[in-house]
């Protein structure tokens, strides 16, 4: 008989680089501590080590984030952080969203957003900022 085996990974998020733009989304319910802070922020600097792509955060429906992880998010990334556009799904992800831009105050471009396809627009307008401002 087998035996049960615990999952490979952990993480109540999927990550992926598509088009110069980072793409996170959190699973439904997810309760994201630092140590899945501390995670997503390595592999972003993995996917992308000029820490300027644009990430769209994909805020699932009865997400929580612990305060100890949006306090580890706005320290790590700085004034020349990632630009964030966050979509959240339902009014309370829409509510932490609003709380964290308020209370943390983030250096880094962050914009909440209800929907989708708004937020990608204004995730790759930030990315094509980026690309005009490059030195030649």
């Amino acid at each position: 008989m087998a035996a049960w085996e615990r999952p490979a990974f952990d993480q109540p998020f999927e990550l992926w680089r598509e088009e110069g733009v980072l793409h996170l989304v959190l699973a439904k319910g997810a309760h994201v501590r630092g140590k899945h802070m501390k995670e997503f922020i390595r592999l972003v600097a993995a996917l992308d080590n000029t820490g300027r792509s644009p990430v769209v955060m994909e805020y699932a429906e009865q997400v929580v984030v612990e305060d100890g992880a949006r306090a580890l998010l706005r320290r790590v990334c700085g004034a020349n952080g990632h630009p964030v556009a966050l979509f959240a799904v339902d009014a309370n992800g829409q509510a932490q969203a609003e709380m964290f831009k308020h209370m943390e105050r983030p250096a880094f471009p962050f914009r909440v957003f209800l929907e989708r396809g708004s937020a990608l627009v204004w995730a790759r307008e930030r990315r094509q900022l980026t690309e005009l401002a490059k030195p030649s």
